[in-house]
């Protein structure tokens, strides 16, 4: 079969698959370094064992010997990349030299930077992390405006580790600082850092200098906001101002992959390259010269581009699909992919669980497995030249959809339904756009080719962008999947390998059989994962700025606070779960509001028969008459003792919202227990969700879930 031959043609793929395995079962299960070690050694014992008889008895023998030893091996590489992203930074505050690695971002109303963090040679100790990569936060000033990569700042201060705030369908920030290699952030206040020097560079701090003067290039030519947002995206992997609306209806129109630099851009421009360096003859010396050409802009490309890790992988694999045809060598592209994928899970194996890592690898691998059979099952030669392309097209598409599919569906939850409309068109636009954008670089200094350049490619990216709005507002443009655990993604992983099997073997009626039961699950998907879950509950955010509470009956939910709508809090805090769950746009309650399930009136929230207490200023102190709550929930703004307060509002239940400042947290902690009063801290247990159950309640908290 053509997937059987594909995979005996490539041991490297062979290879690596264990190799994998053995990192995603170290990542998910805490084994110890005494049993790896036991596996290793065992393997090892069946591989000697196998070359004291070359029998083809022992074959077998040999093969589960290598696959014991690469999976072993995975399992050893990411124990030993575990242990050294687990130490943690010393929680007492000293002296930092921090070098700035990327460029410095307004964010909010503070200056982030991504700095490489050490403690100075006086300070090393054999205890704790002596050094990493750390996000500094700077308040706005003209000195730290002034801060550019490759500056050497020295400050004092503390490095606080990532952690979670345990709210519903947050965003995993640990999982983020683990896999990006990130070790915490830091707040420099005012005056409390120096300039030690300036301009220290290396490779990557030049290739981002490089990629910030395209940056400006592209604002110098005069695009429009969302033109701009796209061609950097495109064309350099930046988007760091991309408008969020844009970004939707990319994602909702199956086209989020163009605007993430990696493989299918660097195939285009080498597509390119091999276009404009023809030479089909078949001297050595030319051969060569026109590969080491060719690989040489694609990596200047990636230099220009940031050499983010996405681009770098990239290069590697042509990069290596160049010299095997230098060597004269017919080197599979799977074996290509399999070596670039082993050496960067050497290198560092918590790749294997960044996002752009697996969207990338999985689309390429089935794109490699299944377009080479399904092209010629289908016989595209006989569609001629305009009909070929167009139904390669869709065939590039179809398989890199169903291999990305897994883990669109694991880290997304949705799908889009028109992403074969989609890409008839946004694809042949990349590689428009991807020739206008090199040619803009090259005939930068005649203004008049720069500017007809810059026309055309300001066209061209416009009129993608209105191609893509216009499919995500089509109806039904994008499926929202249910959520999946780790181990019912593992379910919908097998399905689509044994699609792919399927189409690379053309064993049509195993793929009838398969495309039945995905059509039945979806079927009882529509008609049961589409229902509302029943629930009449209040949810308390661990959300630290102001307070944020969630009332949920049915699709229909409340927002409410102690300040104005809080845009930004609900974007962060309470978006994620209303689109997990598939709620209605959630409705702002103000002071005042009433109807038929809830009223909120002078921080009295009254919902489901309780009475729920917002506490958030001194005007509690002037109530002469005891007004008994059930729940109490003490708000930025609180002042005063809990003798005083437990007297105006007696409570069974008190809760210190995640709002309240750090010391006056600690006072009332250290009053309750005086007191003899229970108290839930939402900002050390995380989001709270109350079950309101006819005259009593109940409390359960959302961490985890």
């Amino acid at each position: 079969m053509v997937c059987d031959s594909m995979l005996k043609s490539t041991p490297l793929l062979k290879i690596a698959l264990p190799f994998v395995g053995g990192i995603a079962l170290g990542w998910y299960c805490n084994i110890s370094l005494l049993y790896i070690c036991c596996s290793l050694a065992l393997s090892f014992v069946l591989l000697l064992l196998s070359f004291f008889n070359i029998a083809p008895k022992w074959k077998l023998l040999f093969g589960v010997g290598v696959v014991g030893v690469m999976f072993s091996l995975g399992l050893l590489t990411e124990c030993l990349q575990s242990n050294e992203k687990e130490q943690q930074w010393g929680a007492d505050k000293c002296e930092y030299r921090a070098r700035i690695v990327e460029v410095p971002l307004m964010r909010g109303t503070n200056i982030k930077v991504l700095a490489e963090l050490s403690l100075p040679d006086t300070l090393l100790s054999g205890v704790g992390r002596n050094k990493g990569l750390v996000y500094l936060y700077f308040t706005p000033t003209v000195e730290t405006e002034t801060l550019h990569i490759g500056d050497v700042i020295t400050f004092e201060g503390s490095v606080s580790p990532p952690e979670n705030r345990g709210n519903p369908a947050e965003f995993d920030v640990k999982k983020y600082y683990y896999v990006k290699n990130l070790s915490g952030t830091v707040f420099v206040p005012n005056g409390k850092w120096n300039l030690l020097r300036r301009g220290e560079h290396d490779v990557f701090t030049l290739a981002l200098r490089a990629r910030e003067h395209v940056v400006t290039l592209y604002k110098r030519s005069g695009f429009d906001e969302n033109s701009l947002a796209l061609l950097t995206a495109l064309t350099l992997g930046e988007k760091r101002d991309f408008p969020k609306e844009l970004k939707e209806n990319y994602s909702i129109a199956g086209a989020s992959h163009v605007l993430a630099l990696s493989g299918l851009h660097l195939g285009i421009f080498y597509m390119l390259l091999s276009f404009f360096v023809p030479y089909r003859g078949r001297r050595r010396g030319v051969i060569i010269f026109r590969e080491l050409l060719i690989v040489s802009a694609l990596w200047v490309f990636a230099f220009i581009a940031g050499l983010s890790p996405s681009v770098v992988r990239a290069a590697i694999l042509f990069t290596l699909m160049s010299l095997a045809r230098c060597l004269g060598r017919d080197v599979s592209s799977l074996s290509s992919l399999s070596f670039a994928a082993l050496a960067m899970l050497v290198f560092n194996p918590h790749l294997l669980f960044d996002v752009s890592f697996q969207l990338s690898f999985s689309a390429v691998l089935a794109i490699l497995l299944l377009v080479p059979p399904l092209s010629e099952a289908l016989k595209v030669h006989r569609y001629g030249v305009v009909g070929g392309y167009i139904a390669n097209l869709l065939i590039l598409s179809l398989v890199a959809q169903v291999g990305t599919l897994p883990f669109v569906w694991y880290h997304f939850g949705v799908f889009p339904i028109y992403f074969l409309l989609t890409n008839i068109v946004v694809v042949p636009l990349a590689f428009v756009v991807m020739l206008l954008a090199v040619s803009l670089w090259i005939v930068t200094p005649v203004a008049f080719l720069s500017q007809m350049v810059s026309w055309l490619l300001s066209g061209v990216v416009s009129f993608m962008n209105t191609t893509v709005g216009w499919v995500a507002s089509l109806p039904g443009a994008s499926l929202a999947l249910p959520e999946l655990g780790v181990l019912e993604i593992l379910v919908v992983f097998l399905l689509a390998a044994i699609i792919i099997y399927s189409l690379a073997g053309r064993k049509w009626r195993l793929l009838l059989l398969i495309s039945v039961m995905v059509a039945v699950l979806l079927g009882v998907y529509h008609f049961t994962g589409n229902e509302v879950k029943a629930g009449n509950y209040l949810l308390i955010y661990n959300n630290r700025k102001n307070p944020l509470l969630h009332v949920v009956n049915g699709k229909a939910n409340y927002l409410l606070s102690t300040v104005p709508q809080l845009d930004a809090e609900y974007e962060y805090s309470s978006a994620p779960y209303v689109k997990r769950e598939g709620l209605d746009e959630p409705v702002w309650v103000e002071y005042g509001y009433s109807d038929s399930l809830l009223t909120l009136e002078y921080g009295l929230l009254s919902y489901s028969g309780l009475k729920i207490r917002l506490v958030d200023n001194a005007f509690w102190a002037d109530n002469i008459y005891s007004e008994p709550a059930d729940v109490v929930i003490l708000c930025r703004g609180f002042l005063g003792s809990m003798k005083d307060l437990l007297d105006v509002y007696p409570t069974e239940c008190l809760v210190l919202d995640a709002s309240l400042y750090k010391r006056s947290r600690k006072r009332i902690m250290r009053e309750c227990a005086a007191l003899d009063v229970d108290v839930l801290d939402v900002s050390e247990i995380g989001a709270l969700m109350l079950l309101p159950n006819e005259d009593s309640f109940e409390f359960i908290g959302m961490r985890g879930k």
